[in-house]
């Protein structure tokens, strides 16, 4: 096997594997609450990065498969709003949590904003008869993208935390559900470091257009080490979590949003 197909190779092996496990996490949360949208992004990245890797592995130089990895960033952050909202329910009652579905909304608004100038941008720059004036409004329009999607992760950080706030100061006064959805929010702390650091890679590449940053033929251990560790990390860590708060819908309270 050649060394340039065995990371997507790889990478095709593992979410292939964890995909099914997806299905079966969503199915348990069920549509209370919305709890499935998180999971059915949380798919749609594995999806996504098996699209990307059997691209890759079919011509390691494809700019398909840059633009697929490029935009896999978006339904990440989005499965991560999606458990955030999913824990918020479970942990404090509907009247600390007023404008949720309000985030929830402007969130996924923003994201989709993003990634589709993100994608479009990205297109466009693979093709070699663009102006120089073209280009460099397609590189504004692709920093635009990634600025707002910097934005995303800030504002998961500050409802993460605000929420760890707002359970301190409600003390022993528990729903129904709440360690549950505690576990939730732990594993979303958790993934906010590995999130940051994957906005902030792929803001510098779109920024600086540092080609060992490309997502397909750049450096593979900067890839593998500002990349692919991160995003399996955050991916496991949700499945396993999702797996371990499957019945948390039997014992929740039937305060809803």
């Amino acid at each position: 096997m050649a060394s340039s197909t065995a990371l997507p190779v790889a990478l095709l092996v593992i979410y292939l594997t964890i995909s099914p496990s997806l299905i079966y996490v969503a199915k348990k949360h069920g549509w209370k609450h919305g709890a499935f949208i998180g999971w059915f992004f949380l798919f749609i990245f594995c999806t996504l990065r098996i699209v990307a890797s059997a691209i890759e592995i079919h011509d390691a130089h494809s700019t398909g498969a840059a633009l697929v990895a490029s935009i896999g960033l978006s339904p990440l952050l989005a499965a991560v709003c999606g458990i955030l909202h999913e824990s918020r329910v479970y942990i404090l009652p509907k009247s600390l949590r007023p404008f949720d579905t309000q985030y929830f909304i402007f969130f996924h608004i923003l994201v989709t904003t993003a990634i589709a100038l993100v994608a479009s941008g990205a297109a466009k720059l693979n093709n070699p008869t663009l102006s120089p004036d073209q280009i460099k409004r397609t590189h504004t329009l692709v920093k635009g993208g990634m600025v707002l999607l910097l934005l995303g992760w800030l504002s998961l950080a500050l409802v993460t935390l605000a929420t760890y706030v707002n359970l301190l100061a409600r003390g022993s006064r528990k729903l129904a559900g709440s360690e549950s959805g505690k576990t939730l929010l732990s594993a979303v702390a958790i993934s906010i470091p590995f999130l940051g650091i994957r906005v902030l890679e792929r803001l510098v590449y779109f920024f600086t257009q540092n080609q060992d940053l490309n997502p397909v033929t750049g450096s593979l251990g900067l890839r593998v080490g500002l990349e692919v560790i991160e995003e399996i990390i955050v991916t496991l860590l949700f499945v396993f979590t999702g797996i371990m708060t499957r019945n948390m819908k039997v014992v929740a309270t039937t305060d809803t949003f």
